[in-house]
């Protein structure tokens, strides 16, 4: 193979990798947009505790049924569904598919968080 033949084939394969880097980054940016684009759950500004459990349900079972039907969790106490709560929630804000609310916005559970809960477990019992 000769030396302009050599240039030839150079030229041509920086072309297709030039081509598959714009397709690819092209790819990219519609992702992006895409992931931008997707409606993120909104959680509480911390972590589940035992007594913010208590005080946003009624009973161990509201709380139970709410988070089974939500994220198909299954507890057998306060302490254990905070626990699989918390670990599906920090799953979740790992994927990006949620974000923890800004404590200085929203209090932690404040009248428009514990009717939004009630909402959804109403909704879920239909």
């Amino acid at each position: 193979m000769g030396l302009i033949e050599s240039l030839e084939t150079a030229i041509a394969t920086s072309r297709r990798n030039y081509a598959e880097l714009l397709e690819l980054t092209g790819q990219l940016v519609a992702e992006r947009q895409q992931q931008s684009q997707r409606i993120r759950i909104r959680l509480n500004a911390k972590p589940w505790t035992t007594a913010t459990l208590k005080r946003a349900f009624a009973s161990f079972a509201a709380a139970r049924d709410y988070f089974g039907k939500r994220y198909g969790v299954k507890a057998r106490g306060w302490k254990a569904l905070a626990e699989q709560v918390n670990t599906v929630e920090t799953a979740l804000i790992h994927l990006g598919l949620a974000i923890r609310e800004n404590p200085q916005v929203t209090p932690l559970l404040g009248d428009e968080r514990h009717q939004s809960i009630q909402e959804d477990a109403h909704l879920l019992s239909e």
